[in-house]
């Protein structure tokens, strides 16, 4: 009687340089599927809708081209539209709020570098508004500010004797305070950002400026700015891009757009349309976010070659 001899079947096994490949592809597999379905498809999808309309009666997009960029342009850059053309002139403060908060941050994070008095306490107060939410400081200053039940509000009323509207869908008093919040909130993180660049200073050069007998600003202005160029560039390129995201602030102490959107960015815009919902409003609020992000994008392309050649990066 024969009997089968049981045949060993060989284990498949990956070599080392495989093993090694498909690690690293379980690493990247997950970033990248997001990047390709959340960025990737996201923005593309967006191209091609702003290029299409909605019509109604077929409930179906139907292609038009680039007829809506032709319109998003006479409306919201030539002015045919009161409305969008505020929202895109208020985005540009963006810009104004960040040129003055450098300066500031500048000397906050110097004076901390030299070891002022009180500087934990102060490092504190000035970080403070990144640690809470911007929507709740957004919500603090606007109660503080209102007519009704403000302490601010209420104080200047009792001076100058009469009630102060300085929240209404008019008033004048709104961008300043805007403002002023933006400049408050916005010191904290720059102010950090300075001070970790000035720390990699080395001692040895402040120390031979002090024997050479250089002061305070003098130090500051020809010693410490130069050797922080390289930060001083990349907050110059946040400066510009800030004009994308200049939203949350005025969107949230306003809360009323105002006459003809007086208090209104592109941003804040864009969130209206999509919330309102409709496919017309999605298609509008597409275009105009693109228009706005092709006119902002040869002018960051031009700030960061400036920033490449004017601030460049400091070896020591």
């Amino acid at each position: 009687m024969d009997t089968a001899i049981p045949v060993k079947k060989k284990k498949f096994k990956l070599n080392r340089t495989a093993r090694k490949y498909l690690f690293i592809l379980s690493l990247i597999i997950i970033p990248v599927i997001n990047f390709a379905v959340f960025w990737v498809y996201v923005n593309f999808d967006t191209i091609l809708l702003t290029l299409k309309r909605f019509d109604v009666p077929t409930a179906s997009y139907v292609w038009r081209g680039l007829e809506g960029y032709v319109s998003v342009f006479k409306s919201m850059i030539l002015g045919g539209d009161p409305g969008e053309f505020n929202a895109f002139v208020n985005s540009f403060r963006a810009i104004l709020i960040n040129i003055v908060i450098f300066p500031i941050s500048f000397i906050i994070a110097y004076s901390f570098y030299k070891k002022i008095r009180f500087r934990k306490f102060f490092q504190v107060v000035f970080f403070l508004p990144n640690i809470i939410s911007l929507v709740v400081l957004c919500m603090m200053v606007r109660h503080m500010f209102s007519s009704d039940f403000g302490p601010i509000a209420l104080l200047v009323e009792k001076l100058v004797g009469h009630r102060v509207d300085w929240l209404g869908y008019n008033s004048d008093k709104m961008w300043g305070i805007i403002i002023v919040f933006c400049i408050w909130a916005g010191l904290g993180g720059n102010t950090v950002v300075l001070c970790g660049a000035m720390q990699r200073i080395p001692e040895d050069i402040t120390e031979s400026a002090r024997l050479d007998g250089i002061g305070f600003w003098r130090e500051a202005w020809s010693i410490v700015l130069p050797l922080v160029m390289s930060t001083v560039g990349v907050f110059m390129i946040g400066v510009v891009t800030s004009v994308l995201s200049f939203t949350m602030q005025p969107m949230l102490i306003a809360i009323n757009p105002g006459i003809d959107n007086k208090f209104m960015t592109i941003g804040w815009y864009i969130f209206t349309s999509v919330d309102t919902g409709g496919s017309g409003n999605m298609i509008q609020a597409a275009t105009i976010g693109m228009t706005f992000s092709l006119i902002m994008l040869p002018i960051i392309i031009a700030v960061r070659l400036l920033v490449k050649k004017f601030t460049p990066d400091v070896q020591f």
